[in-house]
């Protein structure tokens, strides 16, 4: 797993100085000019190292040590001192006997050398430890959201969502675990919020929303006592913040929000959208997705949601339906079909329930679901004379239908399978084997129905509802790495950018800040951004703020020939 190293320089060549070694070395690098922009760093972004320079101009070096420690416990941090600032100055004279001058060549091995691990049976029981706890939560907020018209399911849905989606941004497994359960704990506060809040039609007076802003503080006040593993209060608090800075309830902005915090904020938007309330119906998930795109770089972070785009392609969820898919389980075992109706709520199903054959082809013929479970335990015969009257019928025939047994008789699965049956289960199976199964049936049947997921290509939008003006502030802000594309009726165009800084811009015939200017006041067209995408070339090495306010100027000036003719 690639090492994530923060520079803290106030020196802008000294902190290149530093990250160029370690980037050589196959290093994730993170730079920050002073002692609070660290800090913020460190809240957001898992850490493995980090070089303080000495001299900040804001905190002292070993503040700074301390303030890291508190947060990243696990974190090497090295204060170092650059023999350019000492070499003319009276603090060279407290140095003693015990200090050294290594040069950054002696340094980056130190830091880089492996760290100690203590693989064995011990971190084997702890891992084992970290997953049954978030197991056991997971199904303890799904037994309470069961029930629930509104909110069954949602927190595990957004939970599978919200990992995949940390795991597509590269986070190290410390930062998923945070991910994974401030997603599940991030509602708890809504105990406290008056049920009619949430069943009530019409849009909420300002004292409802109030109530509704402060669960996310009771969920934090709730948790506050329990000393988790991972540092998952920061990302529950601020789910609600947004980029551009107007969320609540601290009004963070951009990088100042926890990277687990921006992933929860996209999914729990997601999630809400594409499920129903009392004031709304539920929008579809490409419709779902669709808004998330158009608050990129407002909302939300437009990397997460490039990440998310990427994650919900892969799961087939982009399809156009007017409800969620329907399961239907027939099993005269109640306990059972309660677990596995919890179980497929949680992946975002609706579930029906009966209790034998009979009573699943009149529900079928009915209103016919997406999939069906049947158990053939009580009377196989019942079974196979469902299975035959599916097959036979036009409508019913291409209905997924699943065969539960806890029986091992090799020949009846052998001619239940010949029979056209989609799956045969054993019942006594892992619920979780069961589950992963059946969805795999539905995403089988969701190619066969609509085609293959089209394959898109990062965050795009319109000049005129997002300009580059506000493109360029939006990665300079979230010190980003990508590529952003422009088309217009005219020209095409890009600028590169890496952590935050514009590198590298090309328009037809021009490149550098020619380039830059131009394609920053176009107003008019289409534009990409895709995250990660590195320049081949550097042909920009000023300030990426200064381009811009010099490209808007020329801008002005441009609109006052335009009016004066």
């Amino acid at each position: 797993m690639k090492r994530n190293f923060l520079i803290v320089a106030a020196n802008a060549q000294a902190r290149e100085a530093l990250a160029t070694g370690l980037r050589a070395a196959g290093f994730a690098v993170t730079r920050a000019a002073n002692g609070a922009e660290a800090e913020r760093v460190a809240q957001s972004v898992s850490l493995d190292a980090v070089i303080i320079e000495s001299h900040l101009p804001d905190m002292s070096a070993d503040d700074l040590q301390q303030r890291i420690l508190r947060v990243r416990p696990d974190c090497r941090v090295a204060i170092v001192t650059s023999f350019e600032q000492i070499k003319n100055s009276p603090a060279q004279l407290r140095f003693g006997v015990n200090d050294y001058l290594l040069n950054t060549d002696q340094l980056l091995p130190l830091l880089g050398a492996p760290f100690e691990s203590n693989e064995g049976a011990t971190d084997s029981f702890a891992q084992r430890g970290n997953d049954a706890l978030l197991g056991v939560i997971d199904v303890l907020v799904g037994l309470l959201e069961i029930e629930d018209t509104y909110f069954g399911g949602t927190s595990h849905r957004a939970m599978t969502l919200a990992r995949q989606v940390a795991e597509e941004l590269g986070a190290d497994t410390q930062t998923i675990q945070e991910v994974v359960l401030a997603t599940l704990l991030r509602d708890v506060g809504k105990v406290g919020v008056a049920p009619e809040v949430f069943s009530e039609p019409g849009q909420l007076t300002e004292e409802q929303k109030q109530a509704m802003q402060d669960h996310v503080q009771a969920s934090v006040r709730l948790f506050e006592h329990v000393d988790f593993p991972w540092k998952a209060l920061p990302v529950i608090r601020h789910h609600h913040e947004r980029y551009d800075g107007s969320g609540y309830p601290d009004g963070l902005r951009a990088r100042e929000i926890p990277m687990g915090a921006r992933v929860v904020a996209v999914v729990d938007a997601f999630v809400a959208l594409t499920s129903d309330r009392t004031h709304r119906d539920a929008l579809d998930a490409e419709g779902g997705l669709q808004h998330l795109i158009s608050q990129a770089g407002r909302q939300f972070d437009p990397e997460v949601v490039e990440a998310f785009q990427k994650v919900i392609d892969k799961r087939f969820e982009t399809k156009s339906r007017d409800s969620k898919p329907v399961a239907l389980i027939a099993d005269a075992q109640k306990d059972f079909r309660k677990l596995l109706k919890m179980r497929l709520i949680n992946e975002g199903l609706e579930v029906r329930e009966t209790k034998d054959c009979a009573g699943a082809l009149k529900v079928m013929l009915k209103n016919p679901p997406d999939i069906a479970i049947v158990n053939m335990d009580a009377d196989s015969d019942d079974a196979f004379e469902l299975l035959a009257e599916l097959r036979a019928d036009k409508t019913l025939c291409r209905l997924p239908l699943v065969f539960l047994t806890r029986s091992s008789d090799r020949v009846r699965k052998l001619r239940a399978l010949r029979e056209g049956v989609d799956d045969y289960l054993n019942k006594d199976d892992d619920v979780e084997t069961l589950v992963v199964r059946l969805q795999n049936i539905l995403t089988r049947e969701s190619i066969r129905r609509d085609g293959a997921s089209r394959v898109r290509r990062g965050i795009s939008g319109d000049l005129e509802n997002l300009g580059m003006p506000d493109i360029v502030q939006t990665l300079a802000m979230g010190m980003k790495s990508a590529h952003v594309s422009v088309t217009t009726a005219d020209a095409n165009g890009s600028i590169w950018f890496e952590n935050g800084a514009a590198v590298h811009a090309h328009c037809e015939n021009e490149e550098g800040e020619k380039a830059f200017y131009r394609i920053v006041t176009w107003a008019k067209g289409e534009f990409l951004i895709e995250h990660g995408v590195k320049a081949k070339k550097t042909t920009l090495t000023g300030d990426t703020m200064f381009l811009l306010m010099e490209g808007l100027r020329l801008l002005d000036e441009k609109s006052s020939t335009e009016e004066a003719v």
